[in-house]
């Protein structure tokens, strides 16, 4: 899915990109997500006290969530569960 967005561009930089009809669409986008593969994801940090508490009981359930199961496992939990293995 694409989307347009109309940006002012200062004359300098606009200068030095391909002119409209000669890749600068694709030039933008290109630089955009260089750009945004050098950032590094953002951390959630809890700030306030519901959100350390919140932060606390994911922390305690993080040994029941991983690691995750793979595909094979998956299934035979599945069919254990429905009882077809036991």
């Amino acid at each position: 899915m694409t989307t347009t967005v109309s940006v002012k561009i200062p004359a300098r930089i606009l200068e030095r990109i391909p002119r409209a009809g000669s890749g600068r669409s694709g030039f933008i986008v290109r630089a955009l997500e260089e750009k945004l593969a050098r950032q590094r994801p953002l951390e959630w940090r809890a700030e306030g006290r519901r959100g350390r508490r919140l932060a606390a009981l994911l922390k305690r359930g993080e040994a029941e969530r991983f690691p995750l199961l793979g595909e094979e496992a998956l299934r035979r939990e599945l069919q254990e569960r429905r009882g077809r293995f036991a």
